[in-house]
Parts: structure tokens; C-alpha cells; sequence
């Protein structure tokens, strides 16, 4: 009967949690490949969706882009129909006899003028369309002829406006501006309402785009979207000019609804995220709905741009400068898909240009709808490969169990014995006998552990004796090390005190005198700006010259002189003080003394611009009979050096400092004396 001992425990327990580990390692390569497998299909799926969709989206939005151009195009067919009807009809030289027709203005004498005197109109309830006239220019010969004119546009207008399902208007305008509209929305009421009629007194037909002298090429032109006084959303509108020979006479324009067409494109969506927009050939927005917008911007809208014309003129490089760069309108001209981070978000755009009017058609797709399908295959791998492992590791669990019972069994024949006897070796010299030695009863692993035990007992009294004399002297380094980390932050201390801080301090007054005389007199924000500004400049001069202190080499390399010199300038920079400089050559002393000399000099220079009210600074450092002599004199308001200055540490660490390298410090001042610092120190 084996009697079982803690050490027979603790051997089965390391057997059954090494068996145990290789069953998780295993468990943990097996997840290991499906995870990769995992990672591939996902990879792969992802991609393969990735790049079926930008080539969907760019067909989308081709398909789109011509859909639209196409509906444009249509409109503005219409407009040149009606403008070669015009001008066929003159170049017949028929006339058509309007008199005995109804509801059909064909002279001025038909017009009323408006109370306000704005306005010339078609008062007829029962007209067909509508008539402006501008009423600062009086109706004459001209009116008339466009008016009789266009008068056969009465019946054209409504079958050619008919055939463009997003059209809400179609209208003649003539040289004076002359206006002939279907269908009729009381316009008249409508322009003096909104004051459109007050301000098309000063407008001229000259300057309209159409016009020969912005067209002369006589092309249909595409004005810029606008919002319809008359109730009809947002607008485009396309002018085709008309032309008896060379003579201009006005030009027909179409009104086309951009809400109707965004209707249509809202209705595309590929995903539930995805929208589209339009921009014009100078990256300016024409057609994006308000929340589209936010979500293409980088910004918050302002609550002007999310109304209903807040988007007009509005561009891209004006709400995602970013994204602008991307989506130039070079890179717009033509069809191509790109990446974009959207807020954080990936999404794919694909693009398609409008060639007829050179705009762009753009379709934005979030990137995580686009790979959705990828996830599933994900999720279905992460399932298969959780219960591969579950069944893996119970198998493998049940195996180990058997394996590591009979491993104890065994280990309670063959090993407990000899290591209990080596057990009660190690007791013996944890109770602090280092005499003992354990018996070697086998030629064997064992064995030799007895032996190497016996020669660990012999060894271990050998280093308990080093040991004792190592510690001595860790704890006397230990309290070397503090007295030098103390040291170390009293020098930090002192050297922020000596130049950053002040800084600093001087830079949160200036900016709080800024910020007063902000509020008081603008006019005289400049001189706490300076202020601010010499105070910067003297910051980071100090900052330098801290950055330079904190380099033992670079004072050893570039000079004492060198330093003090940079100092200097600093305090000038700052303080507008005259500082006069008298240096010899570069003294031949050791890199403590530089240092000690340098923040003495330092400490010494800023209690002058603090305190002294001082004009004028003269430093100098001479060699005098075989010293080395530093001194700083100030022409300001003096003190009694007798007193004690509580908190003040560079009045304590400047003698501190002179005293470290074996020098003399002195102070001599009375108050209205100014104040002179001398030290001396022997070469």
C-alpha cells in the first residue's frame, strides 16, 4: 500500500496540468486553423463583394448619370424646338391676325400696369399664360413685337412642356425683358410680393448669360439651380436663344424641377445607408438632401445650409475638405469608383459624369452594407470551429485523465521516496542548518540530485557569507542613491523657477491684458500683443538656453560665452532691457564651474527683470589677478540686503552654487543703488 505524500500530489497534479496543456495547445492550434480558414473566406468574400459592387455602382451610376442627362436633355430640346418655331414662323414673313382670338395678348395696349407702378401684366382671369413686362421700361414698338411674336407659343407651350415629365415651366423672355410664362401661377402677384418685381427694374437682358455677348456661340445654356418664388421647389432652368438672322430677339427657357429628379434618385438605393448627389464642374453641390449632406460633411450644418436652398453654391471643399481632394472634378469627369473614409466609416462612391452639362452623378455606399454577406460566412465558421474545439477538447480530456492516474501511481513507486528524503534536506536548511547532507542511495537522476544537493549545501555557506557583506554595501549605495535623486529635483526645481515659469506667467498676463483690452479699446490690443508676442520670444529663447543647461556636452562644446551670451539676448527679448555684455575669451575652467557660473548668471538676470525695475544690465567676466571674475550690475530701485526673502530660491541657490565649485558670492545693493553680484572663482 503506497502511502500518499504531498510531494506524490504535487508530482500527479504537474503531470495531469502538463497533459492537460497539451490538450488546450492542441485545442488552441485546431482554432488556430479555423480561425484562419475564417479569416480567409471572410477576406476573400469581403473582396469578392467589394469588387462586384464598385463595378454594380459604377454601372448604377452611369446608368443613372445618363438617365439624367437625358431627362435634361430632353428639356432643353424643347426649348429649341420652340425657339427654330419662331424663327421659321418670321422667316415665312406670315402674320398671324390675333384680334378676334381670346385670351391672347398680343400688343401692350392689352397690359395693366400695377398700383406701385412695378409691374406691366396680363389682367385676363380666363389667360393661358402669363405676361411681365418690367415697369420702368415703358412698353413701345419692341414690346409689341415680342409680344405679337410669341403670341403663337399660346398653343406650343403646354404639348411641349407636356412631353418633359419634370418640367414646371416653359417661357419666352425678349429683349426688354418682355416675359411670356405657362402655365399661369399668378406671377404677377407673386413678384411684387416676394419684391422680384422691384428688383428687375435695373435688370438688363445684356447681362443675362444667354445674351450674344456672353453666347456667342448661340448655345442652350444651363443656369444655376435656384429656389421658385412661385412655390415649385428647386430649379433648373435651360435658355436656348432666338435669332431672326443675326438680330437677337429673347431667348425660350425651360424650368425643370430638381425635387422631382432627386425623388427619382432617392429611390435608388443600393443599400440601406447609400445615397447620391450631384456637383456641377466646379465642385459645387446641385442636388443632395439636407440629412445626405450632414452625413457628407465633416462639419455640423449651420442651421442656414440645412434649409431648403441652404445647399445651393454650397461645395464640396466647403463641408469635407478632405473628401474634396479625393473627389476633384477632374477626377469627376469620368466614370471610376473610389475608397473614402466617411466620418470614420469606410465607403466605396462610384461616379459617372453628365457629359451634356458637364456635371457628375456620385452614388456613396457604406462599406460595411456592401460586405454584410461576408459576415454570415463569419459567423457560420465561428460556429463549425466552437464546436470542433468543444469536442476536441473533451475527447482529448477524457484521455489525459486515465493517463494521468496511472502517471501518480507510478511516480509514488519510483520517485517520492527519494525526493521526500531530499525534502527533509531542505527543511533542515530552511530551520537554518547548513550542515546537513542527504544520503545517495541510487546511480541514478536521483542520485546525482542528491549529490548536486550535497554541493549546493557546501556552496550555499559559502555565499551566505558573501551575502552578508553585499548587503552592507547595497544599503550604503541605496543611501547614496537618494541623497542624489533628492539633489536632482532641488536642481529642477530651481532651474524651472529660473526660466520657464516665469515665462509662462508673464504670457497668462499678457493674454489677460489682451483679453480687457479686447473688450475696452480694440484699438489698442496691439502693445499687450507685443507684450504677449517678446514674451513668447523670450520663452522660447529661455527655453533654448534650459535645453542647452540640460546638455552638459553642448555647453562644453559651444562655450560658457556662448551661453551667457544666449541668455542675454533672452532677457532683452523679453524685457526690453539694455543688457551690456563684456566677455573675455572662453575660460579655462571644468564643465561644473560653466554650469554654476551660467545659472548664477541666469538667477541673477531674471530677479532683475523681475524686481529691479532696471533699465540697464551690464554683464561681464574678466580674469583678475589669477580668478576668475563674473559680475552683474543693474541701475534699478535697489534693496536692503540684510533682509531675509522667504520663498525666494534663487537668492539661496546662487551662493549655494558659487559655493559648490569652491567660489566666493557677493551682494551689494542699497535701495535706490541699484545692485551689483560679483563671484570669484579660482582657475
Amino acid at each position: 500500500m503506497f502511502k500518499i505524500s504531498n510531494v506524490s500530489v504535487k508530482i500527479g497534479a504537474g503531470l495531469l496540468a502538463f497533459l492537460l496543456m497539451v490538450a488546450v495547445v492542441t485545442s488552441l492550434i485546431v482554432k488556430r486553423g479555423f480561425d484562419q480558414a475564417e479569416q480567409s473566406a471572410v477576406q476573400l468574400s469581403a473582396d469578392g463583394l467589394q469588387s462586384q459592387s464598385k463595378l454594380t455602382l459604377m454601372q448604377l451610376a452611369q446608368q443613372q448619370a445618363q438617365l439624367y442627362d437625358r431627362e435634361l436633355q430632353r428639356a432643353a430640346r424643347m426649348t429649341i424646338i420652340a425657339a427654330d418655331f419662331m424663327e421659321k414662323m418670321h422667316a415665312t414673313g406670315k402674320s398671324v391676325d390675333w384680334s378676334n382670338t381670346k385670351n391672347v395678348v398680343y400688343e401692350s395696349s392689352q397690359l395693366t400696369l400695377s398700383p406701385d407702378g412695378l409691374l406691366y401684366y396680363d389682367g385676363n382671369p380666363n389667360r393661358t399664360t402669363e405676361i411681365l413686362h418690367i415697369g420702368s421700361i415703358t412698353p413701345d414698338a419692341t414690346t409689341d413685337k415680342s409680344l405679337r411674336d410669341s403670341a403663337i407659343l399660346e398653343e406650343l407651350f403646354p404639348s411641349l412642356l407636356s412631353q418633359v415629365e419634370t418640367g414646371s415651366g416653359i417661357y419666352f423672355q425678349g429683349t426688354q425683358l418682355t416675359f411670356r410664362y405657362y402655365p399661369v401661377r399668378n406671377l404677377p402677384e407673386l413678384e411684387i410680393e416676394n419684391g422680384a418685381a422691384e428688383a428687375a427694374q435695373s435688370a438688363r437682358i445684356e447681362d443675362l448669360p444667354v445674351a450674344p455677348n456672353n453666347n456667342p456661340d448661340r448655345k442652350t445654356i444651363w443656369m444655376p439651380p435656384y429656389l421658385d418664388d412661385a412655390g415649385q421647389g428647386l430649379l433648373v432652368s435651360a435658355d436656348t436663344p432666338i435669332y431672326y438672322g443675326d438680330e437677337f430677339q429673347g431667348f425660350i427657357g425651360i424650368d425643370v424641377s430638381l425635387s422631382r429628379l432627386d425623388e427619382r434618385l432617392n429611390t435608388i438605393k443600393p443599400t440601406a445607408g447609400s445615397f447620391i448627389f450631384l456637383m456641377d464642374a466646379d465642385g459645387k453641390l446641385i442636388s443632395i438632401s439636407p440629412e445626405n449632406a450632414q452625413q457628407l460633411s465633416s462639419r455640423e450644418l449651420t442651421a442656414d445650409e440645412t434649409s431648403p436652398n441652404g445647399l445651393l453654391g454650397l461645395t464640396l471643399q466647403g463641408i469635407n475638405p478632405e473628401l474634396a481632394k479625393i473627389m476633384t472634378p477632374n477626377t469627376l469627369s469620368q466614370s471610376g469608383t473610389l475608397d473614402i473614409d466617411l466620418n470614420g466609416q469606410p465607403a466605396s462612391v462610384a461616379y459617372a459624369p453628365l457629359p451634356n452639362l458637364n456635371w457628375s452623378l456620385s452614388i456613396v455606399v457604406p462599406l460595411n452594407e456592401v460586405t454584410a454577406k461576408s459576415q454570415e460566412v463569419s459567423s457560420a465558421i465561428q460556429q463549425n470551429g466552437s464546436a470542433t474545439v468543444r469536442n476536441t477538447l473533451l475527447v482529448t480530456g477524457i484521455f489525459f485523465l486515465i493517463a494521468g492516474f496511472f502517471s501518480v501511481l507510478l511516480s509514488l513507486r519510483f520517485i517520492t521516496g527519494p525526493i521526500m528524503q531530499m525534502m527533509n534536506g531542505v527543511r533542515s536548511i530552511t530551520a537554518g542548518n547548513l550542515n546537513v547532507s542527504v544520503p545517495v542511495i541510487a546511480n541514478d537522476e536521483l542520485g546525482e540530485l542528491a549529490t548536486s544537493f550535497n554541493q549546493m549545501t557546501s556552496e550555499l555557506k559559502h555565499r551566505t557569507h558573501e551575502l552578508s557583506q553585499t548587503s552592507a554595501e547595497l544599503q550604503v549605495k541605496e543611501a547614496q542613491l537618494k541623497v542624489a535623486t533628492l539633489e536632482e529635483r532641488q536642481r529642477l526645481a530651481r532651474e524651472l523657477h529660473d526660466s520657464v515659469s516665469q515665462a509662462l506667467y508673464g504670457i497668462a498676463l499678457g493674454a489677460r491684458t489682451a483679453q480687457t483690452q479686447l473688450e475696452r479699446d480694440p484699438a489698442k490690443l496691439a502693445e499687450p500683443l507685443d507684450y504677449i508676442l517678446s514674451l513668447a520670444e523670450a520663452g522660447l529663447s529661455e527655453m533654448r538656453a534650459l535645453i542647452f543647461e540640460l546638455r552638459p556636452e553642448s555647453l562644453q562644446n559651444e562655450g560658457l560665452v556662448a551661453a551667457l551670451t544666449k541668455q542675454a539676448d533672452a532677457i532683452h527679448a523679453r524685457h526690453k532691457i539694455n543688457v551690456v555684455t563684456d566677455f573675455g575669451d572662453e575660460p579655462d575652467i571644468s564643465l561644473d564651474a560653466k554650469e554654476a557660473l551660467y545659472r548664477i548668471a541666469q538667477e541673477a538676470l531674471q530677479n532683475v527683470a523681475k524686481h529691479a525695475h532696471a533699465t540697464k544690465v551690464e554683464l561681464s567676466m574678466q580674469n583678475k589677478n589669477g580668478s576668475l571674475l563674473l559680475e552683474i550690475r543693474d541701475n534699478g530701485k535697489g534693496f536692503d540686503v540684510s533682509h531675509e526673502f522667504p520663498g525666494h530660491l534663487g537668492m539661496k541657490s546662487m551662493p549655494e552654487r558659487a559655493a559648490q565649485i569652491g567660489g566666493e558670492f557677493h551682494i551689494q545693493s542699497q535701495p535706490g543703488e541699484g545692485t551689483v553680484i560679483t563671484v570669484t572663482i579660482p582657475k
